[in-house]
């Protein structure tokens, strides 16, 4: 098969939750995005996430939403300066905290969640459609000239009323109504679509809606790739929408359990990028859109953008490259430095005593400066944490040795998250109760009750 290359490589990078994005600077947010654009990637994408957001636009005082507001617009801004078209990625009736009223609030389910409002109200419909007059305009204000808007109905987002049923359907008619609001204040701006969780059926009554009552409308659909698969569905489309891929980045190689989102420092995931994209590649994907939440991932973008931009033939040379520029000055280890990052891909299966002593041999002196100090101290850490995760496995349960190296891998955990990647106070998908180790949701249950022996 030939090389997989994509035309369209959209990096998703919302800056929420405290995450890495949310806490960079404009300079470090400039330096990281123009590496990011010359590994592949050809678009950038944010989301105005509201949790815990009071609506900015009535000028209150200087709040989180307006913080966050102000953000966005400066990475926007950032991105477009570096040649990056830009892409508003929408979850149409997530809402500002204050505009939750019981009148209007949307009816919750399994997979329906966040701070949202019913559309079938007509108040709530109001209050979805100024919240996005405001945003497109300020954007368009600010000098920022979307390329497309992406809406995804769900993870945040949806009501499971009567009148919103289907929800689907529902969201593609607001969909509508959003979008030409964004085509006032952006000539020109693509509908595209994020399939995140859509179902099947979902899927069929969306293309038969689409092709009846919008044809031409939607311009893409990125499909979702469950945690356990290697490729999209092959649904049903509208006819003329291009299939393309919504990427998961943010975790390493397996489903169960799951190295992610940093929980246990940074991942890899040389095997399942270059499977996943010629899976893609044998579907039809003409693109994608990579998800990330933070500086974690950072291999991963550079497996998927050097991949799918035609720059490198296999992981390994992506790899190879990585290593040369940022871990490995002399080149000389560059091979056992590739070895050694990709069983990172399987983390609960790693020899930790070999990883060790490799490690001790790897490291470089003086260890350099800027940006491959940061690449090289996270796989440090990562290294130095899991030795913990595996003494704390090794422990009786209870007992204080448990305990100690359980603590002693919170101390690593602190001083990546502080030192190397600059992180504040973090939320929702970063708490400890969302990580799949089980023995963090013990310790952490047992953490502020246990007293000293």
């Amino acid at each position: 098969m030939d090389r997989p290359t994509f035309a369209t490589r959209t990096l998703y990078a919302p800056g929420h939750f405290g995450n890495s994005y949310e806490s960079m600077g404009d300079n470090e947010f400039r330096a990281r995005l123009t590496e990011w654009r010359d590994w592949g990637f050809n678009e950038y994408a944010d989301w105005f996430d509201p949790a815990n957001c009071g609506d900015p636009y009535p000028k209150p005082y200087y709040d989180l939403g307006w913080g966050l507001r102000d953000a966005k617009k400066r990475h926007f801004s950032i991105a477009q300066s570096l040649g990056l078209p830009c892409v508003a990625v929408l979850t149409p009736n997530t809402v500002f905290q204050n505009q939750c009223d019981p009148d209007v609030v949307a009816t919750k389910s399994e997979r329906i969640f966040g701070q949202l409002v019913c559309p079938s109200v007509p108040r709530g419909r109001d209050i979805i459609l100024r919240n996005h007059e405001n945003w497109f305009k300020d954007l368009a204000d600010t000098g920022i000239k979307l390329r497309a808007i992406a809406a995804c109905p769900y993870d945040f987002g949806g009501c499971a009323c009567d009148k919103c049923n289907p929800w689907i359907l529902t969201f593609a008619k607001l969909c509508r109504e959003v979008y030409a609001i964004a085509e006032k204040h952006h000539p020109g701006v693509e509908m595209r679509m994020i399939g995140w969780w859509w179902s099947e059926e979902e899927h069929r009554l969306f293309a038969d809606w689409a092709d009846a009552e919008a044809p031409g409308w939607v311009k893409s659909i990125a499909l979702h790739i469950p945690y356990s698969e290697s490729d999209v569905a092959g649904v049903p489309l509208p006819c003329g929408c291009a299939r393309q891929a919504f990427f998961h980045i943010s975790y390493a190689e397996g489903a169960e359990p799951r190295d992610f989102y940093g929980h246990l420092g940074p991942i890899i995931a040389a095997e399942r990028i270059p499977r996943t994209l010629a899976a893609l590649q044998a579907r039809g994907c003409t693109g994608w859109m990579a998800y990330t939440e933070g500086l974690y991932d950072d291999v991963n973008k550079r497996l998927l953008a050097g991949l799918s931009a035609g720059q490198h033939a296999t992981a390994d040379d992506v790899l190879r490259a990585y290593v040369r520029q940022y871990l490995d000055a002399d080149a000389t280890k560059t091979e056992t430095w590739v070895g050694w990052l990709r069983r990172w891909g399987f983390p609960f299966e790693a020899d930790i005593d070999r990883a060790a002593r490799e490690y001790a041999e790897l490291r470089p002196e003086p260890v350099p400066a800027g940006a491959a100090h940061w690449r090289l101290r996270q796989w440090e850490l990562k290294l130095r944490m899991m030795q913990q995760h595996f003494a704390v496995l090794a422990a009786p349960e209870g007992s204080p040795a448990r305990r100690a190296a359980a603590e002693a891998f919170w101390a690593e955990h602190e001083t990546l998250t502080r030192e190397v990647y600059g992180l504040g106070l973090q939320r929702h998908i970063f708490c400890r109760d969302f990580s799949t180790i089980k023995w963090q949701h013990e310790v952490e249950k047992k953490r502020w009750t246990l007293t000293e022996a």
